[in-house]
């Protein structure tokens, strides 16, 4: 081997080990970086600010507020420390905390979003007061109260078997735009006085059953209130009774003016039916 070649193998040799030592300067740079963006995301100082671990205890303790995606909880408990309330809340999200079993199956969940709140699949639900363990809701006692001083309660949607007022206090259902009842098997409604208003229609509808109404002293309309259709045979016929007709299948109630003096059979299906008077349009 000549004395050039020998030069060569040599600043080859240097270049390799300066690229190496290049390398490891990198890496340690970059292992630099990693722990310093770990101590600053944990808070770490002489302890952790956001985080502390008991292992006596088998608990982990967090501080103010911490952002996590998923939480997994072996022993299913998470609670606030000593008198310091938890929050949960999500980022423009909801809440959904779940239970399952050793095989990932669902069994028990709550969902908490903007428009409501779901709880499925478990045997008991609780809401007490912090401070005297009073219980404010639970669904082992069949009776929802509202607390002492509330009079009314502004809800979207409510599941329930039962609503009842306290005796001799009227039950007001009231709604800015429709209030829609419906059951599963039915819905019953019973009350000293029982009235319905509403500024447009009333429907009362049954798929598998009938619709009855009964009062110990009869059932009152308001039949100012009901449109008067003009017969198609008696024109302009002024008269202070009037026939009810119901339209079908809509159930519109409307009213035909009855001529007092005529013995003329007043039909229900010869009324106008022009666009401006058709009453089941």
């Amino acid at each position: 081997m000549s004395r050039d070649d020998n030069i060569i193998e040599s600043n080859r040799k240097r270049y390799c080990l300066w690229m190496l030592t290049f390398v490891l300067a990198a890496m340690g740079f970059c292992n630099l970086l990693l722990s310093i963006t770990i101590i600053a995301v944990l808070r770490v100082s002489q302890g952790m600010e956001a985080m502390e671990v008991i292992p006596d205890e088998n608990l982990i303790k967090f501080y103010g507020r911490t952002d996590l995606d998923k939480v997994c909880l072996q022993a299913g408990v998470c609670q606030g420390y000593g008198d310091e309330p938890m929050e949960l809340s999500g980022d423009d999200a909801g809440v959904q905390i779940n239970l399952k079993n050793r095989r990932d199956k669902l069994i028990s969940s709550i969902k908490v979003l903007a428009n409501g709140t779901t709880i499925s699949q478990v045997e008991s639900f609780e809401i007490k007061d912090p401070q005297t363990g009073s219980s404010y809701f639970s669904t082992d006692f069949p009776n929802f109260g509202l607390p002492s001083g509330v009079r009314k309660i502004d809800i979207d949607i409510a599941v329930t078997h039962r609503i009842t007022s306290p005796i001799n206090e009227s039950l007001t259902i009231k709604s800015d735009g429709q209030i829609s009842m419906s059951g599963g098997e039915g819905n019953r409604m019973e009350g000293k006085e029982i009235v319905w208003t509403a500024d447009k229609d009333i429907f009362l509808k049954s798929l598998n059953g009938n619709i009855i109404l009964s009062a110990k002293e009869g059932i009152s309309i308001d039949i100012k209130s009901i449109p008067i259709v003009s017969s198609s045979i008696l024109k302009r016929v002024e008269s202070g009774q009037y026939k009810v007709c119901v339209c079908m299948p809509q159930g519109k109630l409307f009213r035909v003016p009855v001529p007092p003096g005529i013995n003329i059979h007043v039909n229900c299906a010869r009324v106008s039916m022009t666009p401006e008077n058709n009453p089941c349009i």
